[in-house]
């Protein structure tokens, strides 16, 4: 008997989940969807805004207008997002009530790389990263003869440099010639040559220690080239 109620109770159970799907699939059919919103991480960079966004949905053939909730593919939504350069991460879900909202992270650029053939962002990771028509982010420029063989060097020195805020603020491009590297300050008309990519930390700060002690004695102006290429050595050029 104990056997024969069990089995009842559970063909009950069934049967009722049976009619709820079968209910839920109705409303679904029945739902219509419709945008609520679209959230952007807070970022400095705008590549992606709210009326970027619906234009992009739009151009992908994505329509909210008389769509039911089971005709609407938020995953391809999704990867379609994902697709776009601008973006890191995306999040597409629903209610039951056919409330779509749309979450999406943005990339990051912290370098351009703007060459006789290529002209390219680098992003957080280290990734190449396209142009946008939307937005240009104020970052370091580097120039020159640089290939992809370049960029991991390009972007260890960039981390140097985003993390201190006097030299974020000082320099504003880098140039490749020649297996050399030429430095651009915002202040002072002089060209820093740098050498190669190699102990930046360590030229970098006799650099602001040749700053800190004799630009303010000889005045900015005084140098038209200042090398750090030698080892432990500041060989200056005057105009």
């Amino acid at each position: 008997m104990k056997k024969v109620l069990q089995i009842l109770k559970w063909g009950m159970l069934l049967s009722l989940m049976v009619v709820v799907l079968s209910f839920t699939n109705q409303m679904q059919n029945k739902q219509m969807v419709f945008l609520n919103q679209i959230n952007i991480e807070v970022s400095e960079d705008k590549f992606m805004t709210e009326q970027v966004a619906l234009k992009y949905i739009e151009e992908q053939d994505f329509n909210f207008d008389s769509v039911a909730l089971s005709n609407f593919y938020m995953n391809e939504l999704e990867i379609a997002f994902l697709r776009h350069p601008a973006i890191k991460n995306a999040e597409v879900y629903s209610n039951q009530e056919g409330v779509i909202n749309i979450n999406l992270q943005q990339r990051k650029a912290v370098v351009r790389i703007k060459t006789d053939n290529a002209d390219y962002y680098l992003d957080e990771q280290g990734m190449k990263m396209p142009l946008s028509s939307e937005y240009t982010p104020r970052v370091l420029v580097v120039t020159g003869e640089v290939n992809e063989s370049k960029h991991l060097s390009v972007f260890s020195f960039i981390e140097i440099i985003n993390k201190d805020i006097f030299w974020k603020s000082q320099i504003t491009q880098v140039h490749f010639s020649n297996n050399e590297v030429i430095i651009i300050p915002r202040v002072g008309s002089q060209k820093i040559h740098f050498g190669t990519l190699t102990d930046v930390n360590k030229k970098l700060g006799n650099l602001y220690q040749f700053y800190k002690q004799a630009m303010p004695v000889k005045g900015w102006q005084t140098y038209s080239e200042i090398s750090l290429a030698y080892n432990n050595q500041i060989i200056c050029t005057k105009k």
